[in-house]
C-alpha cells in the first residue's frame, strides 16, 4: 500500500546489497543497505526475504521485499521503505501519515483501521507511527492469489530527516478479521517490528 502519489517501476538497479548475515534464535537475519538520494539506509530482514520490487524515478523512491518464495501478487508478510527527496519542508510526519491512512480507504474493501502512536525515534530520525489495516484488503498488484479474501494489517513509520521524508512499513496479511480485533495493536506491535526499529542512515 502506498500514497496517492505511488512510484512507478522502471528498470533501475537494485541500488542494494546484502551487508552481514547473521544467525539467530529465529533463524537468522541479513543486514541490507539501499542507497536513497544522498543516504545508504541500512536495516535488518530474515534470512531469505528477496526484493520484490525497486524504483527511483526523480524525488522518489521505493523498495519492497517478500519471503522467499512468495511475490507481490501473493505474499503473507512484506516489508516496504520509500523516500520522498524534498519533501520535509513541505508537509510533517504526523500530517502525512495521516493522509496515507485516508487514502487507505481507497483500497480496502472492509473498514479501515488506524491507531495512532504517536512521536517516537527510530534510526536517529524523529518519526511518527501508528498501526494501519484493512479488514478486508483487494490484490492491488493484480494476478492470481492464493486467497479469495484477506485481512491485511501493518506497523507504519513516517520518519523525518534534514530534506527528505522516509515511510517504511511491515504488513502482513492472513484471514479476514474484525474491525474491533485487529490481530496487530499497540499493545503487540513490539515483536512484529523488532528488527525493523534498528534501521540506520549514513550519508
Amino acid at each position: 500500500m502506498s500514497p496517492s502519489y505511488n512510484v512507478v517501476a522502471t528498470e533501475s538497479p537494485p541500488h542494494i546489497r546484502t551487508i552481514t548475515a547473521n544467525s539467530d534464535a529465529e533463524g537468522g537475519s541479513e543486514q541490507k543497505q539501499l542507497s536513497i538520494f544522498s543516504n545508504k539506509v541500512s536495516f535488518e530482514l530474515p534470512v531469505g526475504w528477496k526484493m520484490a520490487f525497486n524504483s527511483e524515478q526523480g524525488t522518489m523512491y521505493k523498495a519492497e521485499f517478500v519471503p522467499a518464495g512468495e511475490t507481490l501478487n501473493d505474499w503473507s508478510a512484506l516489508y516496504c521503505i520509500q523516500g520522498f527527496k524534498g519533501l520535509a519542508a513541505n508537509i510533517d510526519s504526523t500530517q502525512f501519515l495521516d493522509r496515507f491512512a485516508g487514502t487507505y480507504q481507497e483500497t480496502c474493501q472492509g473498514s479501515v483501521t488506524y491507531e495512532k502512536l504517536g512521536m517516537t525515534q527510530i534510526g536517529g530520525k524523529e518519526a511518527y507511527h501508528g498501526i494501519i489495516g484493512c479488514t478486508n484488503m483487494k490484490n492491488l498488484y493484480g494476478g492470481g492469489t492464493s486467497r479469495s479474501r484477506q485481512g491485511e494489517i501493518g506497523y507504519y513509520a513516517v520518519l523525518k530527516d534534514t530534506e527528505d521524508l522516509y515511510l517504511i512499513h511491515k504488513s502482513m496479511r492472513g484471514e479476514v478479521f474484525s474491525e474491533s480485533n485487529p490481530p496487530l495493536n499497540g499493545s503487540n506491535h513490539r515483536d512484529f517490528i523488532s528488527k525493523m526499529l534498528q534501521l540506520k542512515f549514513q550519508r
